[in-house]
């Protein structure tokens, strides 16, 4: 007759099973993250919200574990080449640039008139330049700063006028 081999911890029928059984009894760990119970002995991290369990209690710990953020990295500067488009276009022309520059210093009360001249003939310059090369973009940029340029003089004007007139009403 073949014998059959029989695993020594399984018990088999007819087996004497032993009365007690040895069970290993661990003092039960809290995660300092979110409070739970651990409930394995030999656990490295905390089943609920991720924490390293051999770490103390850090401040941010409690809204880490909230949003399950324990032991994830933070990457502030990503970069996504993919999905990533430029809301502005690109504009390379120093022309337009520098009216644009001129029409922000012409928004000034008072001293700003001496400013909108300078927008107007650098928006000028970066319409000619932006047909003269137009890779270099900037026709958009130019266009508005001599419009505004334009405005932003009349409204100069009428505070120049108002700085007049108020002193010429007191005295009546």
């Amino acid at each position: 007759m073949k014998e059959r081999r029989r695993d020594a911890e399984t018990p088999r029928h007819g087996d004497k099973i032993p009365a007690f059984r040895t069970v290993r009894v661990f003092a039960p760990q809290i995660c300092s993250a979110c409070g739970a119970e651990v409930e394995r002995e030999f656990a490295k991290f905390c089943r609920i919200c991720g924490k390293h369990l051999l770490e103390e209690y850090q401040p941010l710990d409690t809204l880490r574990a909230s949003y399950r953020l324990q032991g994830k990295n933070f990457q502030f500067e990503k970069s996504d080449e993919r999905g990533e488009e430029n809301l502005f276009a690109e504009n390379k022309n120093s022309a337009s640039a520098t009216a644009a520059a001129f029409l922000v210093y012409s928004l000034v009360p008072y001293l700003g008139i001496l400013f909108c001249p300078g927008a107007f003939v650098m928006g000028g310059v970066g319409i000619f330049v932006s047909y003269r090369k137009p890779y270099l973009g900037g026709g958009k940029t130019s266009l508005y700063s001599i419009v505004l340029s334009v405005v932003v003089f009349a409204v100069q004007i009428f505070l120049w006028w108002l700085l007049y007139i108020i002193p010429e009403l007191g005295r009546n």
